[in-house]
Order: C-alpha cells, then sequence, then structure tokens
C-alpha cells in the first residue's frame, strides 16, 4: 500500500483562481425524470424539495449518461439582475441535442435522465435539493460506476465578498445566481451559491457517484454588466456578503475517507468547458434559426453545439473539440480538467493513450511545406529530430513526421524523408513519438547474471520502438537494478540509484507473475522510465529565481482554514526543500505557490510517490491567457480557506515514507497534463508509455523547476 493518504478529492482547480471556473458546477446535477422546456415546476414537491426517488435496483456494469441543464433569463431581483435573452435558448438547444438520436447527430440521452430546470424552477433551494435528490441519492446512477454526467448551465454568474476568516485571493467569492438570489424566502436574504460550497458538494459527488464528470457553462463573472445581446451574462456586485455559516450544514460532522492515497487523481475527474477566459465576457448574439424567428444565443453555447453535432464523438477529445471553436475579440473559450484529452462524454482515453496527442494543421506557408503542430514541446522532452507516428481512428499508421521546430508549448512537424508528399492524413488522426533521437536520457537498467526475465526485457541488442530503457552493462552505470527476492519468486526488487529517490526510498518490491512477465516487466520499466525523467526534470540555468513552495499545517475547520505560524518558519514547513514532520491523525496541510520574480507565471504542480510509481497532478492553471502566478507578488494557494485541504498519514505497519512536489512554472501556458501516471506501472492495468528525452532546444519561452521532498515518520 503505498504510504501517502490524503482525503480521495483533492482538487488541483480547488484554488481561488479556479473558482471562477467551477461555480456552477456542482449544484444541479442529474436526475432520472425529464422535464420538458416550459414545464419545469411540474416534478418539484413544494417550494424547496424534489420528488423523493422509488428504490430501484442498480446494475453496477451499467454505463448511462445523466444531465442537469439549468437556463436562467428572467430574474426576480431585476434591480441587480438585467434579463436576459439568449440563456434559456441556450438550454433548450443542448437539452435537444442531448435527447436527439445518433443518427440525428445528437447524442441518444434517454428523457429520463436529463432533468431541466428554467427561469422560476431554478431557486437557490431547489438547486441544492435537486443535487441531492438527482445526484448523490439517485439509485439509477451506479456508486462509484462509469455514469457520464452532464452539467450544462446558462445564467448570471457573480463574485461577493467572502465571509469573516474565509481565505482568498481577493476577498471576493464566486458564486452562480439562482434566480432568486437577493430577493427574500421565508423572510430570509437569498445569497448566492458560493465557491467552496460547490467544493464541497462536487468532492462528495466524485466520491460516491465516479470520476466522469462534465460542466459546460456559458456565463461570466466579469461583474458590472447585464447580459444583452453583445453583452455579458454577469450580475452587479451589490449582494450582501455570504454569512460564514450559511451552508455548514453540509460539511458539520463529517469526516475524510479514510487511506485515500494523496498521489490518486480521483479527485480530478471533471472536466468543463468553458465560454471566457478570467475577467473576459459570455457575450449574446442574434442568430437566424432554420425555419424559426431570429433567436438571441450565447455565442460559445451556439458555436459548441454545432461542433458537438459534426465532429466524431467517438474520436474527439475536449481539447480537439476546444480547438476547433473560433477565437472571438474578448472572449476566449477554454477547457479545464485533467481529463480533458479523454474522449467526450467518455471516461475513457483515446484508444491510443494518453501518450497519443492530437495533430493540428501548421502554417502551411512556411517554406511552401506542409507541416503540422503538436501540443508538446521543451518541457516534454521533444527534440529536434524527433519522430512521431501519425495514427488514425483505428490506430493505423498512416505516416511519419518529424519534430523541426521545437518551442516550449509546441513542436512544429514536417513529413520525413521519404513520405509520399501527397500522402493524406485523416480528420482527428494522433500522433505518438515512436523514435525521440536521443539515447542519453534512456534509463539503464542493470540485471545480474541468472535473472530469468532477461528475454523479454531485451529482446533485441536495438532499442525497440517506444521503450524508454536498455540494459546496463554494469551496477556503476545503471539508473536502477532488478533482482529477485529471495523470499518470494513472484516479485522482482528494484534498487534506486536517481540520486533524489535514493537518499530517501532506496528500493520498492514489484508484484510479477510469471505468466504475464513478458508484457507486464517492460511496460512497468517504461512507466518507471517516465517518473525517473520527470522527476529529475530541471532547467540547467534555473533561469526563474525567485519561486518558491511552502508548506503549511492549518488550523481551523472548513472554510475558514488557515496557516498556523506556530510550527516551521512562520508557518512555513518547508526547509532547504524538504518536509519533515510526523504522522497525525486528522492534521490538514495546505500549499502556497509563491512568485517574487519579475515575470508572470503559470505554474503545474504535481505530486510523485516513489512507492508505486504513480504521477498526480495538484494544480494547473484554469486559463491560458491569464497567468495565475503575477510578478512581485504573486501567490496560488491548494488546501486553504474554502479549498480541499492535504492529509498526509502514514499507512499501518509504516515508520517512514517519501514523496516529492514537483513544481513546474512557464511563462507562456502549456499542456503537460498528460506527465500524470495514475496507474501504477505495478498495476496489471498499466500499459506503459513512452520515454520523453532532451538534447538540442530552442527556446522562445522560459520555464523552470523545482522540487520539495516530503518525509514522514511515526
Amino acid at each position: 500500500m503505498p504510504p501517502w493518504s490524503y482525503p480521495s478529492a483533492l482538487w488541483k482547480d480547488l484554488t481561488a483562481t479556479i473558482w471562477h471556473h467551477l461555480t456552477r458546477l456542482v449544484l444541479f446535477l442529474f436526475s432520472p425524470r425529464v422535464l420538458t422546456p416550459g414545464t419545469s415546476g411540474q416534478q418539484l414537491d413544494g417550494d424547496t424539495n424534489i420528488t423523493p426517488q422509488p428504490n430501484i435496483i442498480v446494475d453496477k456494469n451499467q454505463s448511462s449518461v445523466f444531465a442537469l441543464i439549468i437556463g436562467i433569463d428572467k430574474y426576480k431581483n431585476t434591480d441587480h439582475f438585467t434579463t436576459l435573452r439568449g440563456a434559456v435558448n441556450d438550454a433548450t438547444a443542448f437539452y435537444k441535442f442531448l435527447l436527439d438520436s445518433r443518427d440525428k447527430c445528437g447524442l441518444g440521452v434517454p428523457k429520463s435522465n436529463v432533468l431541466f430546470l428554467e427561469d422560476e424552477d431554478a431557486t437557490r433551494d431547489k438547486i441544492l435539493d435537486a443535487f441531492e435528490s438527482h445526484l448523490l441519492k439517485n439509485p439509477r446512477i451506479p456508486d462509484r460506476g462509469d455514469a457520464s454526467m452532464i452539467l450544462f448551465f446558462a445564467g448570471h454568474g457573480t463574485r461577493v465578498h467572502a465571509p469573516n476568516n474565509l481565505i482568498s485571493q481577493d476577498e471576493m467569492v464566486e458564486g452562480i445566481c439562482p434566480v432568486d438570489e437577493r430577493t427574500s424566502h421565508g423572510g430570509k436574504y437569498v445569497h448566492t451559491i458560493p465557491d467552496y460550497v460547490l467544493v464541497h458538494l462536487l468532492r462528495e459527488l466524485c466520491e460516491k457517484k465516479g470520476q466522469n464528470i462534465t460542466v459546460i457553462f456559458d456565463s461570466c463573472h466579469s461583474g458590472g454588466m447585464g447580459r444583452g445581446v453583445g453583452q455579458a451574462r454577469a450580475a452587479n456586485l451589490d449582494a450582501s456578503a455570504v454569512p460564514p455559516e450559511l451552508d455548514s450544514h453540509l460539511w458539520m460532522n463529517q469526516h475524510p475517507p479514510p487511506d485515500a492515497r494523496l498521489s490518486t487523481t480521483s479527485a480530478k475527474t471533471h472536466v468543463w468547458l468553458v465560454a471566457c477566459a478570467a475577467n473576459e465576457s459570455a457575450r449574446e448574439t442574434i442568430v437566424d434559426e432554420p425555419g424559426q424567428h431570429q433567436l438571441v444565443r450565447g455565442r460559445f453555447t451556439k458555436s459548441l453545439i454545432e461542433h458537438l453535432r459534426t465532429v466524431d464523438l467517438e474520436n474527439t477529445t475536449y481539447l480537439e473539440l476546444l480547438d476547433r471553436l473560433p477565437a472571438w475579440s474578448g472572449q476566449t473559450p477554454f477547457c479545464g480538467g485533467d481529463r480533458r484529452n479523454r474522449l467526450l462524454f467518455d471516461k475513457k482515453y483515446p484508444p491510443t493513450g494518453r501518450s497519443a496527442v492530437s495533430l493540428m494543421a501548421g502554417d502551411n506557408d512556411v517554406a511552401r511545406e506542409r507541416t503540422w503542430r503538436v501540443s508538446m514541446g521543451v518541457l516534454a522532452g521533444v527534440v529536434p529530430g524527433t519522430e512521431f507516428n501519425v495514427l488514425d481512428r483505428d490506430n493505423h499508421t498512416v505516416c511519419t513526421l518529424v519534430a523541426q521546430t521545437v518551442k516550449i508549448e509546441e513542436t512544429i512537424l514536417f513529413l520525413k524523408d521519404g513520405a509520399r508528399p501527397d500522402v493524406v492524413i485523416p480528420e482527428n488522426a494522433r500522433a505518438v513519438v515512436s523514435d525521440w533521437k536521443n539515447n542519453k536520457m534512456i534509463m539503464r537498467v542493470y540485471v545480474p547474471e541468472g535473472f530469468p526475465h532477461v528475454g523479454a526485457l531485451f529482446p533485441t541488442r536495438r532499442l525497440p520502438l517506444q521503450q524508454g530503457f536498455v540494459q546496463a552493462t554494469s551496477r556503476e552505470n545503471a539508473q536502477i537494478a532488478l533482482r529477485i527476492p529471495e523470499d518470494d519468486n513472484d516479485s522482482i526488487v528494484i534498487e534506486r540509484f536517481t540520486t533524489i529517490i535514493l537518499e530517501c526510498e532506496p528500493e520498492a518490491r514489484f508484484p510479477l507473475s510469471p505468466r504475464n512477465a513478458v508484457l507486464q516487466l517492460p511496460a512497468a520499466l517504461n512507466g518507471i522510465a517516465h517518473f525517473n525523467y520527470f522527476l529529475e526534470r530541471r532547467h540547467g540555468s534555473a533561469p526563474l529565481d525567485g519561486v518558491s513552495l511552502e508548506v503549511y499545517r492549518l488550523v481551523g475547520n472548513f472554510p475558514t482554514r488557515e496557516p498556523d505560524r506556530r510550527f516551521g518558519q512562520n508557518g512555513n514547513l518547508v526547509i532547504d526543500n524538504q518536509v519533515l514532520f510526523k504522522s497525525e491523525y486528522g492534521a490538514k496541510y495546505g500549499i502556497i505557490i509563491r512568485n517574487v520574480s519579475s515575470c508572470e507565471l503559470f505554474p503545474y504542480l504535481f505530486i510523485f510517490d516513489p512507492t508505486d510509481y504513480t504521477i498526480a497532478g495538484l494544480y494547473s492553471p484554469h486559463s491560458t491567457t491569464d497567468p495565475p502566478l503575477q510578478s512581485v507578488v504573486g501567490e496560488v494557494t491548494i488546501g486553504i480557506g474554502g479549498q480541499r485541504a492535504l492529509e498526509f498519514t502514514l499507512p499501518r505497519g509504516m515508520k517512514k515514507s517519501t514523496a516529492f512536489l514537483k513544481l513546474f512554472v512557464t511563462t507562456k501556458a502549456i499542456d503537460i497534463d498528460w506527465i500524470q501516471q495514475e496507474i501504477s506501472p505495478f498495476d496489471t492495468d498499466f500499459q506503459g508509455r513512452p520515454r520523453l528525452a532532451m538534447s538540442r532546444e530552442v527556446f522562445q519561452d522560459t520555464w523552470d523547476a523545482l522540487t520539495v521532498t516530503l518525509t514522514m515518520t511515526v
């Protein structure tokens, strides 16, 4: 069992900046009933409750789609909310897309799986009740199953003053606006539904029902503007501050789940498509609908649904869909979430694996040659000359492309010499590295004489395509060594010679079934090579001095936890890039990424677990245009205030264990979510991944990296 534990829903998007995009995400979700647009009050029982669900026997293996659609035009408080004209139209259009059959270019979702809330039905109480009845307690959604859950929201968003003692980047919290916000109900003022409440509810949803959650919303939080044609979907900022006790019943007397690993990625499971980036506006426009009068629509939703109806859903990822949307002035749609490289509305990754990346058309005016580009570059280890196989939807190789220009965030590719100049690369093709062209960074593996699996590991003296390791001639020039332990013939001991791991975890044990050794062992070593490479990855000249990673013990209760200044150096437990602490049940921790450099930066934080060689993402920016780490005084928080705190515990029987926090920072946004290694290379489900290497590099932007070692003892 891995040595690190934490609440199973640790969210990299729990930071204050990410909440710009998550606020509407949780409240609503899914129902086994349907509300036809225009009849939304028929399934609600009273003013605040949803009709209880009947007892239903659930097939644990079923994989269904459930959706909650919310569209609000007519807010009750017209002094604070401009009446919208296109939010309900957007919600209705998305509803129709879900229900239309596949031969009509829809998703083919049964009506009984969709709940539609519009206008007067989308009150604060009803939204919260709907979340519980139609999602958390919906017996038709299997617990911890594969059901795909979709949330669509169109309406007003807002920013209000944070409750007292709630740590926030700018003393504000964000929220979605229910239809009755800023009115009185039963003598009580109706507040927004704040982001930290959504965090808690979404965490519960993920823990109970599973990881396959997609969120789409067409709104913004820019403030001060109503949403009319050409205007933004955002409420003004005159709302009352949220009381600290509001919604506290949701998390009182709850305890974190036991033995949830710090390196697991089960928490980072949702994907969201958003109409605009921070400080931008989600605009409406007038469109001509066939056979209808002119309609007001959100331009994001209109374009999104048009593309959803035309793309190959089974072979298109969320990022690929986003790349198809137009770029409007002042409105930049974006996609967030760890699984944004997965196929649309599906928990599975493309059949080629996550190491396959989307292939996009390049600037074909360059030297009058055809070019393509992939979102892998310097930080990924791509070098000039790296070769990529182009795969069609059936994983057949179409041709080979070669890296010509390697930037920090992408690589420009040309056809390899000898390829047919008229080769046709199909739409939705993907590229996977076939030859890294740099043996210097290939992991060297030593095996002693008589090791029984030499043939499985090294079937040829040549380096096979996509293999990230070679046989070392001696222990002295190896990075790891393998041996069979005397007490267990069904496992392999991995001796580590890599400096940073050797000092903390000199050995690991790999359970191995002899009949699976031919397939399992090479894949496992590829995973170990991937782990070691990125753990050791650093910039030779450290150009971004001034970035630090701080770890704090927290005091207080959710959502007002703050650093406990009695520990460490004014609370910071990091000393000489190390954290040494004792295992203590219930102790909560948070992280601050701080920037005092002169550069605005994009941070990417991962946790590396050497016990099982897994890599999990803890934070990545929500926007590709707005750097979260401002220069000189910038900071990003993880687990503090209304965010989900970290917990570090030792499993029973262990006296010491280590993990590594790895922070990459760049001056330009990049896509490196694929660095994550969610499944342990020791797991029989692990399929391996290619080794990434680096030599000559083209630096058009700047990056840097730092590592903090976490060591816990009894």
